[in-house]
């Protein structure tokens, strides 16, 4: 599969990224991606805040979709991160995912938040692990 298909694959994916309204922008062969959200009311805390969980899925779509962009199967195996400033509504979340490192069954991810005004919001680290399938074994 190309890195081109990954990315129509993951830009074009059902379930929570589509809900949240999530959007793949970039994949990169070297295993990175990049992951947009624009901050609504239904993704904010009740203090009208961007959920934790929110930006906890930016950052767990951004890190799966770089891994995924090896043409690997991959989930996530164990994750922290930290929360340094609070998203808001009607700014725009930006995830960048960069590969630190990888091994045959895991892989090491780092994932940046920042805002639209380029207000530093999150830092996560991912460790992901390949279940042995390819994409291609997905494709029905």
């Amino acid at each position: 599969m190309t890195i081109e298909q990954i990315l129509k694959m993951r830009q074009e994916a059902k379930g929570l990224n589509k809900l949240m309204h999530m959007h793949v922008i970039t994949l990169d062969k070297d295993g990175g991606a990049t992951v947009e959200l624009d901050l609504t009311e239904e993704l904010l805390n009740p203090l009208g805040l961007a959920h934790g969980g929110t930006i906890f899925t930016l950052c767990d779509i951004a890190a799966g979709s770089a891994a995924a962009s090896h043409g690997l199967v991959a989930v996530t195996l164990d994750t922290n991160i930290h929360y340094y400033r609070p998203g808001r509504l009607g700014h725009k979340l930006t995830a960048t995912a960069y590969e630190r490192k990888r091994g045959s069954k895991t892989a090491i991810y780092i994932v940046e938040v920042f805002d639209d005004e380029r207000r530093h919001i999150a830092d996560a680290i991912f460790t992901m692990f390949y279940t042995g399938q390819t994409l291609d074994d997905l494709q029905l």
